[in-house]
């Protein structure tokens, strides 16, 4: 076609990504945050702060360069190093050292520079994407190990820890391997053969992802195994005269995953006559062969119930989960377990159960749902309802629980309401059976919905509770935390806690109420005039703790009256008009209390005194005892 120029149709240019600096002289950021806004005119802070360029570190690269990612390249101004290098006494070029340490990092004096004619030319390569390149394969690469491995990987250090071996096989050779192979000593012939088992299983196994577009540059090594040298030695110890070298022969082999026969007779025999540490290492070995026998199956559970570890269990669920697919056996002597009169065994069954996976029998589900209600351990109730749960029979336990809650009878309720607190979820249809536990006419039944609701951690509905608070006075410290866990803060919540400080009778209700004050955080005023009043009324030590701290810790310390509230407290048998006479100096006098000389102490005249107390500062204020519901000791300035 004419106008189509085809000259330089054939030459291949590499792309110059390379963005000049924007020439923008003052940059600031967050303008709305107005003089508090950091801004800046330096080139190299407004690529790194405002556009979020990041920084390329280059192999080899010049130490007192930074190079961008947008091929930028800027030079740090560093101050001076004494003493001196010799290019400044000498005009002959120096070699550089090329890996030499250097001890701390110059200080800058100014901000970097741009650096000038710094563009690459065309097929030119670039190094900082190279770099940049091989960074991100390099964290895309990961160690390809599989779940067989990981067994063999535990099994092998738990029997080199068993054992005391230690094992270091980085810095080992062929020939040093052949020729503990071949020693006369049984225990350098060990050392030898478990070396070569260590190395065999951790090898790093490298392998890319498969939508990786560097290919050229990403390739994986492959996975090495012993060298073929070592193999006719490693298969002569199977016949070794020393039964603790053919153990150690045998667990090579299955490291290495050579399916050996001999290595499996072994295996057989020392699983059923060995002792306990190589009888668990040779069950291990033939579970992960697919050996789905009694024998196995029955060396694992034992490992599993007389440990009782997370590392054991995770080991014994991976193996067992492997063997149920080809057996019944497993859940049959599980089902065994969760009859045991130790409650962690029955707990350790219900986990193991809920991972195992396989066909669950409908003996298997009622005796799990049985357990669910009726178990005397809190713990075994939660393990198997959560075990239920997992198995996919999630819509049983909920039926059963929502019959519990509206047609059982309190004990029931309760036991069905801690259910709900220990597995944490909660359904639509549960709801409403859930919310009208807080009216329940039994305590017990009230105190279990608070705390369910606290574990919940439910926003939506709680409306409901926050409206019994007015009406279940017994309970409501229980509520209020349960509230305060949520977060949920209401004006009756409030006022009930504030009423629940200053006129509760039991220290109970007023330590909960002050505890809840803090976790709700709640702030102002009223929360500090009622903390002062409860400072001057409170006779009970752990009440008082709590209130100091509650204070301290929500900053509502009011040092101008502490000095008078001390004075009033030690002195509760006197006439107070002295004391508030001559420390506020007020022209309007208080009058004369009746004399308290003839008040016991004790719990039951505390609403006596208090009205004695609460009168006097009352009447100091000018205000009525009936219409003031929340004293305030600011009153006493005047």
């Amino acid at each position: 076609m004419p106008g189509n120029n085809e000259t330089a149709e054939d030459i291949k240019a590499k792309k110059n990504i390379c963005q000049p600096p924007k020439q923008s002289h003052f940059r600031q950021v967050n303008r709305r945050a107005g003089k508090f806004a950091y801004s800046t005119d330096n080139t190299y802070e407004q690529e790194i702060y405002f556009d979020q360029v990041q920084i390329i570190h280059q192999i080899g690269g010049k130490t007192d360069h930074i190079f961008l990612e947008n091929l930028n390249c800027y030079k740090k101004q560093l101050s001076k190093v004494f003493p001196e290098t010799p290019e400044r006494w000498t005009s002959q070029p120096v070699p550089e050292a090329p890996c030499r340490p250097v001890k701390g990092a110059p200080r800058w004096t100014a901000l970097p520079t741009p650096v000038r004619n710094l563009l690459p030319q065309v097929g030119e390569e670039d190094v900082a994407i190279k770099t940049r390149r091989q960074k991100q394969q390099k964290e895309s690469l990961k160690e390809d190990v599989t779940w067989e491995l990981v067994v063999l990987q535990r099994m092998l250090q738990e029997w080199k820890t068993a054992w005391a071996l230690t094992v270091e096989w980085h810095h080992k050779t062929t020939e040093g391997l052949l020729q503990g192979l071949v020693d006369v000593h049984d225990d350098i012939r060990i050392q030898a053969i478990i070396t070569c088992a260590t190395a065999a299983v951790e090898w790093p196994r490298i392998a890319t992802s498969q939508g990786d577009s560097d290919k050229e540059t990403g390739k994986a090594p492959s996975v090495q195994d012993l060298p073929e040298v070592l193999q006719p030695a490693l298969e002569a110890a199977l016949c070794d005269k020393n039964a603790n070298v053919r153990m150690a022969a045998a667990l090579c082999q299955y490291a290495i995953q050579s399916h050996n026969p001999l290595a499996q007779d072994i295996m057989h025999s020392v699983l059923l006559k060995g002792n306990s540490v190589d009888s668990w290492a040779a069950a291990q070995c033939l579970a992960l062969e697919g050996a789905a026998t009694y024998p196995v199956i029955k060396r694992i559970l034992q490992q599993l119930f007389s440990k009782k570890n997370d590392d054991t269990e995770y080991q014994s669920c991976m193996l067992l989960s492997h063997l149920s697919e080809k057996t019944t056996l497993i859940h049959t002597m599980l089902a065994v377990e969760l009859n045991s009169y130790q409650w962690k065994d029955r707990i350790i069954a219900c986990r193991v159960l809920s991972q195992v996976g396989g066909n669950v029998s409908l003996d298997m589900k009622h005796k799990l749902i049985q357990m669910m209600l009726s178990d005397w351990n809190k713990e075994v109730r939660h393990a198997a309802a959560q075990a239920l749960g997992r198995m996919s029979f999630g819509k049983e336990v909920y039926n059963t629980i929502r019959v519990k809650l509206s047609q059982g009878n309190f004990q029931e309720r309760v036991e069905a309401l801690s259910l709900i607190g220990g597995l944490k979820v909660m359904t639509a249809r549960l709801l409403p059976s859930f919310l009208s536990c807080f009216s329940d006419d039994f305590m017990a039944v009230r105190r279990a919905a608070c705390l369910a609701a606290g574990a919940l951690q439910i926003r939506d509905k709680m409306d409901t509770a926050n409206s019994i608070l007015s009406d279940s006075g017994i309970c409501c410290p229980l509520i209020s935390a349960a509230l305060g866990q949520i977060g949920q803060v209401s004006p009756q919540l409030t006022d009930l806690l504030l009423w629940a400080i200053h006129y509760e009778e039991s220290p109970g209700v007023r330590l909960e109420a002050c505890r809840s004050i803090l976790a709700l955080n709640l702030q102002g005023d009223r929360v500090r005039d009622t903390f002062l009043d409860a400072l001057l009324l409170e006779n009970h030590e752990a009440v008082l703790k709590e209130i100091h701290q509650a204070m301290k810790i929500l900053n509502l310390e009011n040092e101008g009256n502490q000095e008078i509230l001390q004075k009033i407290k030690n002195r509760p048998n006197t006439v107070f008009f002295n004391i508030i006479s001559s420390d506020l100096d007020s022209n309007t006098k208080p009058k004369r209390l009746a004399d308290t000389e003839n008040i016991q102490d004790g719990e039951g005249h505390r609403k006596s005194e208090r009205r004695n107390k609460t009168c006097l500062l009352a009447t100091q204020g000018g205000a009525k005892t009936t219409e003031t519901p929340y004293f305030s000791t600011r009153n006493f300035s005047g």
